[in-house]
């Protein structure tokens, strides 16, 4: 059977298995585009997969494991629907560190990937377990930096000292209520408030007065309605932006070095990196609203602006990928990724319409040499 066609029929019955799930049991009412994008994702991760299993170079195989492996997140994805409904029903925390881990691992598994093929660009005469430890390494060791404290204490969101003045803002206001002050100033909120002076996680005083006064100004919006989780999820956002700011980084090295030593890489593989340049952008920019936001109801808005766009990125990201796997399947594809790898220096690189498009009307072939745009020498002539 064609290879796109386990793909397809893969993923109809595993996507008919999940509407089935979302009609008949209990959950927490998602919306169209969170079931659609875990569509796309599963889609991506199971074409990757192939790639994985087609590829006719040993090398580039953890390339396309290492992405099958962050899109198969979107199971949990999907599963973190029924969490608190479906299952763990009487433990509505363990959807908050269902969501939480989940975000840890998408985030580590997204610059694993992408990292992973700037070392395999960067390092191509490296044995495979050498690239996986340099990558280890940087994305690793990125990663332990940012998310070490959610390891060290899974409340480390509950325990941050936003969350925990808030609380003893939330706590005043009620204890004012029950004395008959309802609608208490900033002034009297501030002097039954005890306030701390926080570092490293720990308090380590009490705030003075007037201090008091703007801390209360500052924290008493996040207590209206579901404005909390803004506050609460706050440093978890900003260690996902630092993590999506590493992949950006490495895909401009990607290309940086693509430009300045032409080294050999297969069809398609650099339209699919660029593709990560505005995915993780998008991440940026999701994450960025969601802190600056007071409100959770502006950050919602803000998110729908980039909705759309992540969509068309991952359909785009979808292309690339099938157009890859028939690329390599095919045999003139995998005569030319043979070549690639024997004699690199003497075949060019794999045009397709859209590079032909670029050359034909803003480029000037003639004017370019090496494998980005022109090709190389033939063998006689080497």
């Amino acid at each position: 059977m064609d290879i796109f066609k386990k793909v397809a029929l893969v993923w109809i019955g595993v996507a008919t298995l999940g509407s089935a799930c979302l009609l008949w049991l209990p959950n927490s009412s998602p919306s169209a585009f969170s079931v659609v994008s875990d569509g796309l994702l599963f889609l991506i991760a199971l074409v990757c997969l192939a790639l994985y299993f087609k590829d006719p170079i040993a090398a580039n195989k953890p390339i396309f494991i290492n992405f099958s492996a962050f899109f198969f997140l979107s199971i949990i994805s999907f599963a973190y629907k029924f969490a608190g409904f479906t299952f763990f029903a009487d433990n509505q925390w363990m959807r908050f560190y269902l969501f939480q881990y989940h975000l840890l691992a998408y985030f580590f598994l997204l610059a694993f990937a992408v990292v992973y093929v700037v070392i395999d660009s960067l390092f191509e005469d490296f044995r495979t377990h050498k690239k996986y430890i340099i990558t280890l390494l940087i994305a690793g060791g990125t990663f332990a930096y940012y998310y070490y404290p959610y390891f060290q204490n899974p409340d480390f969101l509950k325990s941050s000292d936003e969350i925990v003045d808030c609380r003893a803002i939330s706590n005043s206001m009620k204890q004012l209520a029950t004395k008959g002050v309802t609608n208490p100033t900033l002034k009297e909120l501030a002097a039954f408030t005890d306030l701390g002076v926080w570092r490293d996680g720990k308090q380590i005083g009490s705030l003075y007065d007037d201090q008091k006064i703007y801390r209360v100004s500052e924290l008493l919006p996040y207590l209206d309605g579901a404005n909390i989780y803004v506050l609460l999820y706050k440093p978890l956002y900003l260690s996902n932006i630092y993590m999506n700011v590493l992949c950006v980084i490495f895909v401009f090295l990607f290309f940086g070095y693509q430009y300045k030593n032409d080294p050999p890489q297969g069809a398609y593989i650099e339209k699919i990196i660029f593709l990560f340049l505005p995915y993780c952008s998008l991440e940026i920019l999701h994450h960025y609203a969601y802190i600056k936001s007071v409100e959770y109801s502006t950050f919602e808005d803000v998110q729908q602006i980039g909705i759309y766009l992540t969509l068309v990125n991952m359909g785009l990201l979808l292309v690339f990928f099938s157009l890859r796997l028939r690329f390599i399947t095919s045999v003139k594809g995998e005569f030319y990724e043979r070549e690639l790898v024997s004699d690199a220096e003497h075949i060019s690189r794999w045009r397709d319409a859209f590079d032909n498009l670029v050359v034909r009307h803003f480029l000037n072939p003639k004017a370019i040499h090496g494998r980005l745009f022109a090709p190389r020498s033939p063998r006689g002539d080497a």
